[in-house]
């Protein structure tokens, strides 16, 4: 990744850039001023390198984890697919919690329980 160049990873649906065709997941590097003109379907992917010690030892310390995107930003068939890799049960009892707090959809709920009794079982 160039100086003049950001990571971030497609949000939302399809996206083009450059002739190239990227769906949602992908990751690509894009001018800053690229991600200013589509916040609703693209967000920046951090760089483990620029990660420090600082980082990590704050979130040892029991902060919230972030959950993004909100799932109250996608569909209950999207948050599915989405959830539907992740292993990590903390991640997925920090993203019921912002369901509740947000549209708190029965069958989001249901389906994030699911996932968590399926790990832990």
């Amino acid at each position: 990744m160039s100086d003049d160049t950001i990571r971030v990873r497609v949000d939302r649906g399809d996206y083009r850039h450059e002739r190239e065709h990227y769906t949602r997941g992908d990751e690509l590097d894009v001018a800053p001023k690229v991600l200013e003109q589509h916040p609703n379907s693209l967000t920046r992917v951090e760089d483990p390198d620029e990660s420090s010690d600082d980082q990590s030892n704050a979130d040892d310390a029991g902060d919230e984890v972030v959950v993004d995107p909100d799932p109250s930003e996608l569909t209950v068939d999207e948050l599915g697919d989405r959830i539907a890799d992740v292993d990590d049960v903390e991640l997925l009892g920090a993203i019921k919690d912002a369901e509740e707090a947000g549209k708190n959809r029965e069958t989001a709920t249901d389906a994030l329980e699911d996932r968590i009794a399926e790990l832990e079982g």
